[in-house]
């Protein structure tokens, strides 16, 4: 018989950044937090600093964790890098324009974006199925973690790597578009997984009216 506990997950997508601006695809590279995107990052903070977390995990992505560090703030959450909490990798599409992806690869980009196929990659990337694999073993990991104990744990992370998971947990047929410093929330407890929340902007929108009185 276990005495497992049950363990709350917050993943949190980072800020905006400059690629993100510029609507350069963004994996594996990275781009700074823009001032939104850190007030963004800032916003999500207050809007769950009533929450009680034992720890939070990030992705080693540096926009990801410049995210987590302007969220945590002042709060006492033990932060833990996970690298595979990072976003999909484009491969060869990396920090290319849409335009520039299409010149040269032709309609990969779309196809990809799809959704309908999750074992396509582009050419020296990684598939949907490939990222849901590293995502779940990271989470399985946290989970295993704090088990015996429970409680509440942030997960900072991407868009897609979030959006790809609660898409395959929830074995759902359209793709959650989360953005930046949405929320999405999941409990586990004895292998069972139950999706409280999808792509949920009320933190980042509590938290910034609160910044800005």
């Amino acid at each position: 018989m276990t005495n497992n506990k049950k363990v709350t997950l917050y993943f949190v997508r980072h800020g905006e950044t400059q690629y993100n601006v510029e609507k350069r695809i963004q994996g594996f590279c990275d781009s700074p937090l823009t001032e939104s995107g850190i007030f963004q990052a800032k916003s999500v903070g207050k809007g769950l600093s009533d929450i009680n977390f034992k720890a939070a995990y990030s992705s080693d992505s540096q926009r990801v964790l410049d995210t987590a560090k302007y969220a945590i703030g002042n709060q006492d959450i033990p932060l833990i890098i996970d690298p595979r909490l990072k976003e999909l990798n484009f491969g060869v599409l990396e920090s290319l324009l849409k335009e520039e992806i299409f010149e040269k690869h032709g309609n990969i980009l779309e196809r990809i974006l799809s959704f309908k196929n999750l074992d396509i990659s582009a050419p020296d990337g990684e598939s949907y199925v490939q990222l849901y694999t590293r995502t779940t073993n990271a989470v399985g990991d946290i989970i295993k973690k704090h088990a015996l104990e429970g409680g509440n744990i942030l997960i900072f992370s991407h868009g897609i790597t979030i959006g790809n998971y609660i898409l395959q947990v929830t074995q759902s047929d359209e793709y959650p578009v989360h953005e930046n410093c949405s929320v999405s929330v999941v409990s586990y407890i004895n292998g069972q997984s139950i999706v409280e929340e999808i792509a949920n902007t009320h933190y980042r929108e509590k938290g910034s009216k609160y910044l800005m009185t």
